[in-house]
């Protein structure tokens, strides 16, 4: 049995979830102009870093409160922006400890499978982040792309040692992504964005107690795994990485660098993280108001059609299906029964064997050692759905004689096919 869901339960002040009610029933504007009222929404300009640094100020005024609390952006271009601010206030008092370590770690690209395959998609550089046990890499290992050879890669291991690797053979045991530099001190808290076995999760916040030889010691007693470098750090996270996430306070950030991103679904699913309280950070709250009551399905239509304009602009016309100069067999086979049909017979009497038509004329090519017709084809034998009225006896009386009378047809029908293609010098 299934139910469904139709009161909001997360936030508990009233003003508060009936602004999430109003984002979830996509009355957005609604939403933001009592965001607004509230005065829960601040404007500030972002030449100077003051958006990020009085983000960053709520951010660390909640948790000093005892509050969990989360920084929300569209773009990882203002996450690292925030990132940067937290980082510089809790170093200043001394929550982070000086002495920082720079490490290198993954980036994922998101490859699809498709993509993964095609060892042209390549770049020298770019690293592979193996997921499952291969033929010649162990979980967790990590390797770098060092050249792009016929149908496969180069790569090469931590320890030096160089490999030929098709990744079509084994796509979906790693990831692809590029390698940065993060830096890392005692006190920071980060984001995996890998799983390791059951003990580490993707989208889990850690943070670091102490650093030895590369090794992380996290508060909790666990240590990351030696190579394990799926990692950010975890004071801020994307509006699709919020999702599973629910805090006390909820942080916006979102100024016109990001308005781009910025959409109606995205925007419900950012300040419901909350369960207290949501806060907006911005430079400008009026063209935000008008971003937030866009949709993604139909911001997407539209640059779909804006890319066809282009295109077509370009001299890149939509291809127009032309007639084929060369027939299938199938198709000639299709042809050739078509004009078998009954159109004075009743129409359940009609329609309803030449259904079963498409069947029968498969198992005949089959018979005959022929491919089966493409199931395009077979979808337009049949343009209308039928009821049938009429007794199961009297039905396969009828298709068996169109059964006999098909066979018959396409047999004569590949007979002087044969024949036409002998007179051409087809087959000698």
């Amino acid at each position: 049995r299934f139910s469904e869901l139709t009161t909001i339960r997360r936030q508990k002040p009233a003003a508060f979830r009936q602004i999430v009610e109003l984002a979830a029933a996509k009355q957005t504007d609604k939403a933001f102009a009592k965001l607004l009222e509230l005065g829960a929404v601040t404007e500030t300009l972002t030449d100077d870093g003051q958006l990020y640094q009085r983000a960053a100020d709520a951010y660390l005024s909640s948790t000093k409160q005892g509050k969990s609390a989360l920084l929300v952006s569209p773009t990882w271009s203002e996450i690292d922006a925030v990132t940067e601010k937290v980082r510089e206030t809790l170093k200043a008092d001394g929550a982070l400890s000086p002495d920082e370590h720079t490490l290198c770690v993954f980036d994922s690209l998101s490859w699809t499978t498709a993509q993964k395959k095609n060892a042209s998609q390549y770049e020298p550089g770019q690293r592979l982040r193996f997921v499952r046990q291969s033929k010649h890499f162990d979980r967790g290992d990590t390797v770098e792309v060092v050249a792009v050879i016929e149908n496969g890669l180069r790569v090469r291991r931590p320890d030096g040692t160089e490999i030929d690797f098709i990744p079509s053979s084994a796509a979906a045991s790693f990831d692809v992504g590029q390698a940065h530099e993060l830096k890392v001190a005692a006190g920071d808290w980060l984001l995996l964005q890998a799983n390791h076995g059951k003990e580490f999760i993707n989208g889990e916040r850690v943070q670091v107690r102490e650093i030895q030889n590369g090794r992380l010691a996290l508060v909790d007693g666990r240590t990351l795994p030696s190579g394990f470098n799926s990692f950010t750090h975890g004071y801020a996270v994307t509006s699709h990485s919020s999702q599973s996430k629910t805090v006390d306070d909820v942080l916006l950030v979102a100024s016109s660098r990001s308005f781009a991103a910025v959409n109606r679904e995205q925007f419900y699913v950012s300040i419901s993280r909350g369960r207290e309280r949501c806060h907006i950070f911005t430079d400008d709250a009026d063209l935000l108001a008008r971003r937030v009551t866009d949709s993604h399905e139909r911001k997407a239509a539209i640059e779909l059609q804006a890319l066809r304009d282009d295109l077509a602009k370009l001299g890149f016309a939509r291809k127009e299906r032309l007639e084929e100069e060369s027939v299938s067999p199938a198709k000639e086979d299709f042809r050739a029964v078509r004009p078998m049909r009954d159109t004075h017979a009743k129409r359940t009497t009609r329609l309803l064997p030449v259904q079963r038509l498409t069947q029968v004329a498969e198992q005949v090519r089959r018979w005959m050692g022929e491919d089966p017709e493409p199931k395009e084809v077979v979808a337009e034998k049949v343009t209308e759905k039928v009821t049938p009225t009429e007794s199961v006896k009297q039905t396969e009386k009828v298709h068996r004689s169109l059964r006999e009378e098909v066979r018959q047809h396409i047999e004569q029908h590949r007979q002087q096919r044969q024949q036409s293609r002998h007179s051409h010098g087809i087959g000698h």
